[in-house]
């Protein structure tokens, strides 16, 4: 189930504490606060934010595999297919 675009009662929890900007899920308030805030972060949000970074790089990387290979299997099938027509 997806969470709302912006509830009024959650949207006070997921805003910037520095410029007030809303977000639909904390997770993106904490890599907002840490990329441009960084420099007011207390040590509880540096820990959170270098952990939400560290997951997000994570995810990243796994995409990128998956990716690859896709356009691998996809080259390759293409390949089978033009050879076995030619």
């Amino acid at each position: 189930m997806s969470e709302p675009a912006f509830d009024r009662d959650a949207e006070d929890a997921k805003a910037c504490p520095h410029c007030g900007r809303p977000f639909s899920r904390a997770r993106y308030r904490v890599l907002h606060v840490g990329l441009e805030h960084y420099d007011r972060l207390t040590d509880g949000e540096r820990e959170a934010f270098v952990s939400e970074y560290r997951s997000e790089t994570a995810e990243i990387k796994r995409f990128r595999l998956k990716a690859l290979a896709m356009l691998i299997a996809l080259y390759f099938t293409f390949l089978y297919l033009y050879l076995a027509i030619a």
